[in-house]
C-alpha cells in the first residue's frame, strides 16, 4: 500500500467507454447536533442522480458527471448555509461553462476552475449580507468527469483520493496551517492542533481564493473517493485501505467508511462519494 503526494498521473485506458458507479452518503458523526456538509451528484447529461444511501450507475461520456463535496463552517445555519449555497452554484456555475463551450471540446480543467471561482464569489457575496457578515465558508472538493479524464478542484481540507491496485493516492493538498508549515520544512508540532487544522482559505470566506487543481486518467476498477475531514482525520490511510480492499458492494463500502469514522469518535460531520470506474458492457 502507498499513500503518495498529489501528481497527474497517466495510464493507457482500454477500448470502450467507462461509466461510473456512484454511492454518495452523509452522517452527522456522533458529536454534532446539525449537519453542515453537503454535497453533489450531478450528470451532465440530465439524467438522475443517486441520492445519499443510494448507488447509481452514471455515464461519464460528453458532457461528464459533477461530483462535490463541501464542508461548511460558521455554526449552525451558518455552515450549512454556506454548504448549500456552494454546491447550488457550482451546479449552475458548471452547467453555464459547458454551455458557453458550444460545439467546441471543452476545457475541462478550465471549465471546472472557473465554475469553483464564481461560485466563490457567489458564496462570499452571499455571506456578506448574511447575519451581520457573520463569518461563513465551506470547504470544496469537486471533481468533473467526461470520457476517461477526471479533474479535480479543491478548496480547504475536504480530500479526494484514487485507490488503483491496491494503492491509495492523495490527489488534494490540505489548505491548512499545519500544512503549510510542512510546506516550509517547518515543524507544524510546535503549535497547537486548533491552529495546525485551521484553513488558510474557503470558499465565502475572504475576498479571493486560488483553486488548487489536479488531473488523472481514469482505468476501469478504479475507486474514486471524495470526503469531509470528518473522515480522513479520524480514520488513517491504511484504514481506509482495509476497507476499499473489502470485497463487498459500493454501497456497503461507502456505510463502512462512515461507521469507521463513527466508531473512531464521529466528532465531526462525515462526507463521503465513492465512485467505482467500470468498462461499458457492449451491447450484445
Amino acid at each position: 500500500m502507498a499513500f503518495d503526494d498529489p501528481q497527474p498521473w497517466s495510464f493507457t485506458v482500454q477500448d470502450g467507454g467507462l461509466c461510473a458507479r456512484v454511492a454518495p452518503l452523509t452522517d452527522v458523526g456522533r458529536r454534532r447536533r446539525h449537519n453542515e456538509d453537503d454535497h453533489l451528484v450531478l450528470p451532465l447529461d440530465g439524467s438522475g442522480a443517486p441520492q445519499s444511501g443510494e448507488v447509481g450507475t452514471l455515464s461519464i461520456k460528453e458532457p461528464g458527471l459533477l461530483l462535490a463535496v463541501a464542508d461548511g463552517m460558521g455554526g449552525h445555519h451558518g455552515g450549512e448555509v454556506a454548504s448549500r449555497t456552494c454546491v447550488e452554484n457550482l451546479a449552475k456555475e458548471i452547467v453555464h461553462q459547458m454551455h458557453d463551450a458550444g460545439t467546441d471540446q471543452p476545457d475541462l480543467s478550465s471549465a471546472l476552475q472557473q465554475a469553483v471561482v464564481a461560485t466563490h464569489r457567489a458564496v462570499f457575496s452571499f455571506a456578506q449580507e448574511y447575519a451581520n457578515n457573520r463569518t461563513m465558508g465551506t470547504t470544496l472538493t469537486a471533481a468533473l468527469m467526461c470520457g476517461a479524464r477526471a479533474e479535480v478542484a479543491q478548496v480547504g481540507d475536504s480530500r479526494a483520493y484514487l485507490f488503483r491496485d491496491g494503492n491509495l493516492i492523495l490527489l488534494t493538498q490540505d489548505q491548512t496551517i499545519g500544512n503549510q508549515l510542512r510546506k516550509r520544512g517547518e515543524d507544524p508540532s510546535l503549535v497547537s492542533t486548533q491552529i495546525k487544522e485551521f484553513l488558510t482559505q474557503a470558499v465565502g470566506a475572504q475576498p479571493e481564493i486560488n483553486v488548487i487543481m489536479t488531473a488523472i486518467d481514469l482505468e476501469p476498477q478504479d475507486l474514486l473517493l471524495l470526503c469531509s475531514d470528518g473522515l480522513h482525520k479520524v480514520v488513517s490511510p491504511e484504514g481506509l485501505v482495509d476497507i476499499l480492499e473489502l470485497e463487498i458492494p459500493l454501497g456497503e463500502k461507502a456505510s463502512h467508511l462512515i461507521i469507521r469514522g463513527n466508531e473512531n469518535g464521529g466528532p465531526d460531520n462525515i462526507t463521503v462519494i465513492l465512485v467505482e470506474i467500470c468498462q461499458v458492457e457492449a451491447a450484445s
